[in-house]
């Protein structure tokens, strides 16, 4: 099977299907598609927008749907129809991150980035860290796991970390206050396969 995912030099929309890629140890082609050319690139897309998941030829869009797909092909969604379900709400709990951030790092006004930093840090943060937070422990008391879901690394232990990246290259300090979700990210951060990704992952603002 061969397999090309593009979206732009980010993490974005595209990363959590990075992740799970690397986890799973499946070669892939990593495009990388610079501001310059997408103009150009944009009307060969299926809806006029990335990521984009190429397999065998075919193209596939839709962030959520792809990485959905390949955590399914890689036994990354849980061992029940009830673990797939609790993965979704995680997954799309995310959104209220992602949205936020998408619209801080388009914002060019500096006094209006600022505002919506400040609205992230107070309000949109905290509530989403705390909802992951209370999974979590949930998980943990039903299924004496350490996972986000069930009792095996899955996609959701995956979009947990990466949903909190930016945070914790912008303020660590609030991320330190939720354990649950930390020891999550450490967890992940080891994965063999995700480890070594991490070690030459470029930094990026989203």
């Amino acid at each position: 099977m061969s397999i090309k995912l593009s979206y732009f030099d980010l993490r974005g929309r595209a990363e959590t299907s990075r992740l799970v890629l690397h986890a799973a140890k499946k070669p892939f082609v990593d495009n990388r598609i610079p501001f310059s050319e997408w103009s150009k690139v944009k009307p060969t897309t299926p809806f006029g927008s990335v990521p984009v998941l190429e397999v065998n030829g075919k193209q596939f869009a839709q962030g959520i749907a792809l990485s959905t797909y390949l955590a399914r092909e890689n036994g990354l969604y849980g061992s029940s129809n009830l673990d797939a379900l609790a993965i979704d709400q995680i997954h799309l709990l995310r959104e209220d991150i992602i949205i936020e951030e998408i619209n801080i790092f388009k914002e060019k006004d500096a006094a209006k980035k600022a505002e919506m930093i400040k609205n992230m840090n107070e309000a949109v943060y905290p509530k989403y860290l705390g909802s992951l937070s209370r999974l979590i422990a949930e998980n943990k008391a039903e299924n004496k796991s350490k996972f986000a879901v069930g009792t095996k690394f899955s996609l959701a232990d995956i979009v947990i970390f990466e949903s909190t990246t930016s945070l914790s290259q912008t303020n660590p300090d609030l991320l330190n206050k939720y354990p649950e979700v930390k020891a999550i990210r450490e967890i992940v951060a080891q994965i063999d396969g995700i480890k070594q990704y991490l070690e030459t992952r470029k930094k990026t603002d989203l």
